[in-house]
């Protein structure tokens, strides 16, 4: 895609390509997200930058009455169609301004969303406002600067073939550079009995589509500025490490997330 990650432009051309390719991985940590939420029947709970809605569903089939916002109205329209009888209302809105009151969610939480916003201190702030006194936030972000699936692996091939020329960085990822600034952040925010877990979970891609023009591949942002013999060159390596990897007809690519946990103060 031609348009940048932070754009509603961006997400609402991605969403059939995001469901097949990605969601099968990230809707494991929605689910580790609802668990860490501490979940109960009746609780209001706020799904920040929803995607489809994997985190929404999962938190409304544990009980909760939910309200699932994006700035992808795309997104939201597949999030509805979605819904079925669960208590869940979906609407288009900017995380970094939400159009809700004060104090009216009992838990917020935000899966792989919060990164990708140009302010994303201004999202972890309003996460805060819109909670109850007491009430949990869970945000999820990668353990990388570069995310998931065949990501890191390129951009480890690209840094190793050409160590001027790394692999760009196009969102807010300095969230992740240690776990201590995690803590100082949410606490400026307004958190309080401030925790960080980890989960790890297998991006699984099948072997025999793991090629040069695979979509994943060919139109892969590390890989930004290449040509020629020298895309093909990081590729290649990235290719081989992977299949190095491989468990039958799949690939396993293992990704870890951190869990930011906090209580509103």
């Amino acid at each position: 895609m031609s348009e940048p990650i932070q754009t509603t432009g961006y997400w609402d051309g991605a969403v059939d390509s995001y469901i097949a390719g990605a969601e099968p991985f990230t809707a494991q940590f929605c689910e580790d997200a609802v668990v860490l939420a501490d979940v109960d029947a009746g609780l209001a709970l706020l799904d920040v930058a929803t995607g489809p809605g994997a985190l929404a569903l999962a938190a409304a089939r544990a009980g909760a009455v939910v309200t699932a916002i994006d700035f992808s109205q795309a997104m939201i329209n597949r999030l509805s169609a979605r819904i079925g009888g669960l208590p869940i209302t979906p609407a288009c809105m900017d995380g970094q301004a939400l159009d809700l009151p004060d104090a009216s969610f009992d838990r917020a939480c935000s899966v792989f969303g919060i990164p990708l916003f140009p302010d994303w201190r201004a999202g972890l702030s309003e996460m805060a406002r819109v909670l109850r006194p007491g009430g949990r936030a869970v945000v999820a972000i990668a353990d990388n600067p570069h995310g998931f699936g065949p990501n890191p692996l390129l951009a480890r091939s690209r840094e190793k073939h050409f160590p001027l020329s790394p692999a760009p960085v196009d969102v807010r990822m300095d969230l992740v550079a240690e776990p201590r600034r995690l803590v100082t952040e949410f606490a400026a925010a307004g958190f309080g009995k401030i925790a960080i877990e980890e989960r790890t979970h297998d991006f699984v891609l099948i072997a025999s589509l793991f090629t040069a023009d695979h979509p994943m591949i060919a139109a892969n942002p590390m890989l930004t500025g290449l040509v020629g013999d020298d895309r093909l060159r990081v590729i290649g390596e990235a290719i081989e490490e992977a299949h190095r990897r491989s468990r039958g007809e799949h690939l396993l690519l293992p990704g870890t997330a951190r869990f930011i946990i906090g209580a509103k103060s």
